[in-house]
Order: C-alpha cells, then sequence, then structure tokens
C-alpha cells in the first residue's frame, strides 16, 4: 500500500472528480484544459482513439466532444493511488462513460483511466491520462468520436 497523506489523497481523487464533472458538463472547454499542464498527453489509444501530445492537441478533441454529444455522465469507482512521491502521483480507476449524441447515438463504456499527475504552484495538474478498455467496447464509440 502506498503511503499518501489524506489530504493528498483526497486532492488527487477530487483532480479525477473535477475531470468528470467538467467533461459532463459538455460547455466549458477553458475548465477541462485548466486541469492539465500545458504539455499533458491524452493516450486514449487503448480504446481505439489516437494519442495527442500537448494541451493544444487535444483541444480540438474536446471542441468537438462537447459540440457532437448531448449528454454525458461518468462515474468513477475502485480509486487508487498507485505512485505518489510528492511532486508526482498516478492514479487509476474505474469507470463507467455513458453519453449521448446530437444525432441520437448512445454510447456505454466500461473502461479503466490512469492518470499521471503533478503538483504545480496551482495545484495537481494531468501529465498524462490514459484509457484503456475495461470490457469491450461498443461499436457506437468509434461512430462517435472515430473520426478525431
Amino acid at each position: 500500500m502506498i503511503q499518501i497523506p489524506l489530504t493528498e489523497r483526497f486532492a488527487l481523487q477530487d483532480l479525477m472528480t473535477d475531470y468528470c464533472y467538467a467533461v459532463d458538463k459538455l460547455t466549458d472547454v477553458e475548465e477541462l484544459l485548466d486541469l492539465f499542464t500545458d504539455d499533458a498527453v491524452l493516450d486514449f489509444s487503448g480504446i481505439g482513439l489516437p494519442a495527442m501530445p500537448g494541451k493544444s492537441s487535444f483541444r480540438k478533441f474536446y471542441e468537438d466532444v462537447f459540440a457532437d454529444m448531448s449528454h454525458h455522465t461518468h462515474y468513477i469507482s475502485n480509486f487508487r493511488v498507485e505512485h505518489y512521491d510528492g511532486v508526482k502521483g498516478t492514479m487509476r480507476a474505474y469507470v463507467q462513460g455513458l453519453g449521448r449524441s446530437n444525432d441520437g447515438n448512445e454510447v456505454h463504456v466500461h473502461v479503466r483511466y490512469r492518470m499521471d499527475c503533478v503538483k504545480t504552484d496551482a495545484g495537481w495538474k494531468f501529465e498524462k491520462y490514459s484509457i484503456n478498455a475495461g470490457m469491450p467496447l461498443p461499436g457506437s464509440l468509434d461512430e462517435i468520436h472515430g473520426d478525431h
């Protein structure tokens, strides 16, 4: 078991929760992007989407997601800190994500998040965010987000 001050564990868990709230609102890309370092990497290759290095490269991805989707909801569980040294931390969680696109397609995924974080003057930020399949993915995920 990783030894981590309780306040730091809550701060890391809150960062993941803040991500889910921001992506589920589908309204404020800046709020979502503020959770990441400028050179952060999104690696969604584990679910068949591209890896995107640097905040500027994944801004358009999130802008398109916000434009394409009418509803989002994410539920996180099985939260675990896997690394913590006071400056960097890695956490994982199981995620159930549901969404409906503006054209009526629906997606329901069971995935696993891995978020590598760094402590900055502004608090904890993501420096790498990866998603891996927890269960076989539905075809609707590619149908909705496959062109990004």
